[in-house]
């Protein structure tokens, strides 16, 4: 090969092989750059104890750059049988008996002997690494971030190659020839508008009638262009995509946060609902006690003559029904610890075992103006929407730029010429410069634009206002939830005493009480029981919706509730 064509086939073996070797490496330095964005933005929130979610190059799936052609990718497969290929077994008559049908959900009910324990710590650090709402929520993070990467680079230096390749007519002396053109140079974006780029040229011409000759033509040369826009996309407009980009990812970063302290208000009220409804078969199987106990003493009542008869078949229904009533109870255990499972990520057939828990939060003394003053000034939700105000502003201002005359500022500068052979022949040099004015004559589009954007603004300016309302109403309804669980909790106590009193009284006097005295008082110590407990869970989500709405609930890295200053608390475990 000629030494007149070595410089651009170099050239464009190097363009392919760092084009080759660099797709890894820029990937992998988009992986840190997103995991630094995070951490960054992570910072400032929550005094910066946040654990930052990262990337996991590693758990994500490769793509094909040609995925194969195969009839499914246009007719995915279906699987629906008819009737006829599909199998039903009924239950034996036997097995649909009610006794049958009562030991079998009791089956059902019991723990497993290998069971292991779920506590609300281990559900809450099982959920942050496995819920789908979790992983879901970061990626969503991480999607920002990986967005405010590509508008960054569209201000840093970005550096091209392009080669070209053609075989056609000639011109000049060759009636064929074979033309190679490469294109080498970097691009920069001004942060005020406009773009300069410094390009080096090499064009390598041959004839391909006479491959062997040595004649031919290669032009070198070195480019620098730039363009200044002065009105219309000038400014701090230009670098629009990467402000709201920059912003975006400060909303995201809250949305995150606000996602976990949801996402700990709801893990806790899960938990202590199936806390609960372990008490309330604790108290169902206690009222089915008492049942049999009544139709034991009205059966020996009806064997002696002191009782009639029907008496003794009331009691019997009325211990069915609580029976009924038990079995309905554990299968609904049963089903809202499955779902539960599947919520933190858990394999709904792992066996488990809830171990009841009473969290202890004080109860707040509650100051309603100062907690809406709180909401108002802390709550993330309501901070991003006032920026989200300022974004809409922001956007008429950008629509108020293009109505303006298009009037830009251009430079040429080449360094080249024909037939060299090794550099750039720096004896033909040309600069040129120029101004290029568009009159705003046709802006119809720009103009509904423009209105447009000041409608949305007005819209987004009622929404924030709405959203101010809405929380200071949620603050308002926290507060009475605490006050109502509360008084709850008082009235059931009462209730619980009184029924108990009314069993006491009956047992005192069996003769003087009737079959029906007898299930309602053991029916009313349980509803006492189970309102009672409702109301003491109650009164724990409630203490903890408020400091939510009230802006003041905060997380440890691990999603643990932080005690605020003069916050004790504790946890009762109790082993059912």
């Amino acid at each position: 090969m000629s030494s007149r064509s070595s410089l651009t086939c170099k050239m464009i073996a190097n363009g392919l092989l760092i084009g080759l070797v660099g797709c890894g490496e820029r990937t992998r330095q988009v992986d840190i750059r997103t995991d630094d964005l995070v951490k960054e933005r992570n910072a400032v929130l929550a005094a910066g104890i946040r654990t930052a979610p990262e990337l996991s190059p590693d758990s994500y799936p490769e793509g094909e750059p040609f995925p194969k052609d195969t009839p499914e990718l246009n007719e995915p497969s279906t699987v629906d049988p008819a009737a006829d290929e599909l199998a039903f077994t009924g239950r034996s008559e036997a097995e649909s008996e009610a006794d049958a049908i009562i030991k079998r959900i009791q089956r059902l009910a019991d723990t497993p002997a290998n069971a292991e324990p779920l506590t609300l710590d281990y559900a809450i650090a099982f959920a942050q690494q496995n819920a789908t709402e979790y992983t879901g929520a970061e990626e969503t993070y991480l999607l920002s971030a990986l967005s405010l990467i590509v508008q960054e680079h569209l201000f840093e230096p970005r550096f091209f190659n392009e080669t070209t390749i053609d075989a056609g007519e000639g011109i000049g002396r060759y009636d064929a020839a074979l033309r190679v053109a490469n294109d080498f140079g970097v691009r920069q974006r001004l942060p005020y508008g406009g773009e300069v780029t410094a390009r080096f040229l090499a064009g390598l011409t041959r004839n391909i009638d006479d491959a062997s000759t040595e004649n031919g033509v290669q032009n070198a040369g070195f480019i620098i262009e730039g363009r200044l826009p002065l009105l219309r996309g000038g400014g701090i407009v230009a670098r629009e995509s990467l402000i709201q980009a920059q912003r975006n990812l400060v909303y995201a970063s809250r949305s995150f946060e606000i996602f976990r302290r949801d996402f700990y208000v709801a893990i806790v009220t899960d938990y202590l609902g199936l806390v609960l409804q372990l008490q309330a078969i604790t108290n169902a199987e206690g009222g089915l006690a008492l049942n049999r106990q009544v139709e034991e003493l009205l059966t020996a009542l009806v064997e002696t003559g002191r009782s009639q008869p029907f008496e003794a078949d009331e009691a019997r229904k009325d211990t069915l029904d609580a029976v009924d009533d038990l079995a309905s109870r554990q299968e609904a255990y049963k089903l809202s610890l499955d779902r539960f499972k599947v919520r933190i990520g858990m394999d709904p057939e792992r066996p488990m075992v809830i171990i009841p828990t009473e969290i202890q939060l004080p109860i707040p003394e509650v100051d309603r103006d100062q907690a809406i003053r709180y909401a108002m000034e802390y709550r993330l939700d309501l901070q991003t929407n006032r920026d989200q105000l300022e974004d809409a502003r922001r956007q008429i201002d950008l629509a108020e730029n293009g109505l303006l005359p298009d009037f830009d500022l251009t430079a040429d500068f080449r360094v080249g010429g024909n037939d060299v052979l090794n550099g750039v022949d720096l004896s033909d040099t040309r600069a040129s410069g120029g101004v290029f004015l568009s009159l705003p004559l046709d802006r119809v589009d720009e103009s509904v634009a423009l209105r447009q954007a000041q409608v949305r603004f007005v819209q987004d300016e009622r929404l924030y206002s709405r959203s101010l309302d809405d929380a200071a109403v949620s603050v308002r309804q926290s507060i009475r939830d605490i006050d109502r669980a509360q008084f709850s909790i008082l009235l059931q106590e009462r209730s619980v005493e009184i029924a108990k009193n009314r069993i006491a009284s009956i047992d005192a006097a069996p003769d003087r009480a009737t079959a029906r005295d007898r299930t309602t008082a053991v029916a009313g110590l349980r509803t006492a029981e189970d309102r009672r407990d409702t109301s003491k869970r109650d009164l724990q989500v409630a203490v903890l919706k408020y400091l939510n709405a009230a802006g003041i609930l905060r997380l440890t890295p691990e999603g643990r509730l932080q005690p605020l200053p003069n916050m004790p608390v504790g946890e009762v475990i109790g082993q059912r």
